[in-house]
């Protein structure tokens, strides 16, 4: 397997061996930085980044040792379970249960990213559904990705619904001609290329501070928002980019290499290839 990773690097993040006394850059395309027998799961995170095998954790900079040190307050929900996938936001988090039930908490100010109503039977801070993720015509929701004040989740037909605080998030998608973009229920958003305007099937996505990459059915990277660090890998001088826009990988990817999943960091973005 290999990961490949492009973005903010002000910590070393993106850099697995031992970091060098040199000030680190951005990473402004996507690149190699890591090769091991599996990646399973990437958690990228402002100043650190961890790696999975599914087994161990087998990279990570820097040190957590200072950062997991002391006593967490902590706060449980006893009738919340049944969950395999857990993911948080900046005001918030939200899980997904192995029937595709999506529940969402956080802070009220921002009851545009839990897509749901707050009430007294239903409060922010507490896990409440999301309804209008139930029922979905492509079935059941099977991944979600979060990050800023944007939240995603893929159905088990490959569609991909978005919602969140848009005055928060400008750069991820923006209102079009229409009207549409983000808004704080649960909307279906087409990967369109703008090539032949095909509407692309997604089978993963992955959310930053205001970026959003998605991988397609057909193994492409389509990407959308702030390319102020590079987290786009898009060519150098594309400062952002307002639609889907198709990321070559042709010089990226070795040859009979593949893309099998994606991940992102509030400013950077990941590749699991193999």
């Amino acid at each position: 397997m290999v990961l490949y990773a492009t973005g903010f690097n002000a910590w070393n993040q993106l850099k697995f061996e031992v970091p060098g006394i040199d000030e680190p850059n951005d990473i402004q395309s996507f690149t190699c930085v890591l090769r091991e027998d599996a990646v399973e799961d990437v958690h990228p995170f402002l100043s650190y980044t961890q790696v999975h095998d599914g087994i161990e954790t087998l990279q990570e900079y820097p040190s957590l040792r200072s950062l997991v040190a002391g006593d967490m307050p902590s706060r449980t929900f006893p009738k919340f379970r049944d969950l395999t996938q857990l993911v948080a936001f900046e005001t918030g988090f939200a899980a997904l249960t192995s029937t595709g039930k999506v529940w969402t908490w956080g802070d009220e100010r921002y009851a545009a990213c839990l897509g749901r109503e707050v009430s007294d039977e239903s409060p922010a801070d507490a896990p409440g559904p999301v309804p209008d993720l139930d029922d979905l015509p492509t079935g059941p929701v099977t991944k979600l990705a979060a990050g800023g004040y944007v939240l995603a989740a893929i159905t088990a037909g490959n569609d991909l619904y978005c919602w969140g605080h848009a005055g928060r998030s400008p750069l991820v998608l923006p209102p079009d001609r229409d009207g549409g973009g983000l808004s704080d229920a649960p909307s279906p958003v087409v990967v369109i290329d703008n090539d032949n305007g095909n509407d692309k099937d997604v089978i993963d996505v992955a959310v930053g501070a205001a970026h959003m990459l998605v991988l397609t059915a057909e193994g492409e990277v389509y990407v959308i928002g702030d390319n102020a660090n590079g987290q786009l890998g898009l060519p150098a001088g594309v400062s952002a980019t307002e639609t889907w826009t198709r990321v070559d990988l042709a010089p990226v990817l070795a040859e009979g290499e593949n893309v099998m999943g994606v991940a992102a960091g509030p400013r950077n973005s990941f590749l699991i290839a193999q």
